[in-house]
């Protein structure tokens, strides 16, 4: 038994470095969501491509992080017979020791706090993104007759296949 709550308290311990380490993750995706919606707004286009590639990266790691943390808390629920199907961590807080349930409580209430800072931020660029293809639209329209209203960029962004070739100076006005 003893040996069993040693390894209990190296899987808490475990599992407080991976919420920690993913809480680093997220504050950081959230710095750089700021310096996007910045260069979205300036249209730094090379700050915000090397932006993007940062972005990944550190997406990357948060899905590894996260991987980490599902294992720890398979292996803590298994050694301690609980069902680890539609568990939260929340619940699990609930389950154990005062010390650890505080720690890892403050642990996920940042990185809640993170996310949805986070989202926040990427709905705000994702809505200035798409307003900028809105504008673009419109002054494609401007230079285009109507008869070749064909629309060019889909709202990812991506170009579509040219169905009729745009006129932008030949046109009356």
């Amino acid at each position: 038994m003893k040996i069993q709550e040693n390894v209990v308290g190296t899987l808490l311990v475990e599992l407080a470095g991976t919420l920690e380490r993913l809480s680093v993750v997220y504050d950081e995706l959230v710095e750089i969501a700021k310096t996007k919606h910045n260069c979205l707004i300036s249209s730094n286009i090379e700050e915000l491509e090397t932006l993007i590639y940062a972005e990944r990266n550190k997406a990357e790691l948060a899905q590894l992080l996260e991987e980490k943390r599902q294992r720890i808390v398979s292996k803590y629920c298994e050694i301690r017979g609980i069902k680890a199907k539609g568990i939260s961590i929340r619940k699990l807080m609930d389950k154990m020791d005062e010390f650890y349930s505080n720690k890892l409580r403050i642990l996920v209430d940042t990185l809640t706090k993170s996310i949805m800072e986070l989202k926040k931020l990427n709905d705000m660029n994702m809505a200035l993104t798409h307003h900028s293809l809105e504008v673009t639209e419109d002054i494609i329209d401007i230079f285009c007759p109507p008869v070749f209203k064909h629309s060019v960029y889909q709202n990812t962004g991506k170009m579509k296949e040219k169905e009729v070739s745009r006129v932008l100076i030949d046109t009356k006005i």
